[in-house]
């Protein structure tokens, strides 16, 4: 794990425990509600090997640069802090190395959720909020490009779960925006590959954390 992530956790991990000390939110108004986010996202690295007939074997732990999200979810909101959410997210990493060698390529999936979400009073301006999510994973795919070759390799099912820390700011009744933090953990699976003479090995996990901002109507 990467030292930025692993600076992200622990400040997060410290916002969580300030969140869990605060009041509970007063009634809310119940009722449905749509957002849609996008940001940044960094991907923990994982161990895999990669086999095809054109060149030698490499295998190793695979680092990745910089990454990118987006997602939308409709909602209800119950009228005491609860939310129930249904989601559909977006990531997408670059591959950069695998065992110190230079690669090009992408990791990135898809992946629907359903968020229970929990809205403490506001402090100031700002309502925070925790939640978690478990989820389909509806495609990974990664691109890998060495040698001159490019290979494809995806996976679909299995379960996903995320937990999620932020805060909202009204800009009116019907509108609001928000900032988050999300930790997504997928379980490791088989690739497919899309070419007979490469394999994708050592089942690699993806692992993302984002940070999003996104904006929200009330219907």
């Amino acid at each position: 794990m990467s030292a930025s992530i692993k600076s992200l956790i622990s400040v997060s991990v410290a916002g969580v425990s300030l969140l869990v000390c605060l009041p509970v939110a007063p009634q809310d108004k119940a009722g449905w509600y749509a957002n849609v986010y996008g940001g940044s996202s960094s991907l923990a690295s994982t161990n895999l090997s990669d086999t095809r007939s054109s060149v030698p074997t490499l295998a190793g732990k695979a680092a990745f640069g910089s990454g990118m999200g987006l997602g939308g979810g409709v909602g209800y909101r119950y009228g005491n802090g609860w939310a129930a959410e249904l989601a559909w997210d977006y990531r997408s990493h670059d591959l950069k190395r695998i065992d110190g060698v230079t690669v090009s390529g992408e990791f990135a999936s898809t992946t629907a959720f359903l968020n229970g979400n929990y809205r403490f009073q506001k402090v100031g301006v700002v309502r925070p909020f925790v939640g978690a999510g478990v989820g389909y994973v509806t495609e990974i795919d990664m691109d890998l490009s060495r040698g001159g070759s490019a290979r494809e390799y995806s996976r679909r099912g299995g379960l996903a779960t995320q937990a999620i820390v932020g805060g909202e700011v009204d800009l009116s009744d019907r509108w609001s925006v928000s900032a988050d933090l999300r930790w997504t953990q997928m379980g490791s699976g088989t690739f497919k590959s899309t070419n007979p003479d490469a394999s994708l090995g050592g089942k690699p996990k993806y692992q993302p954390t984002s940070l999003n901002v996104g904006v929200t109507y009330r219907f």
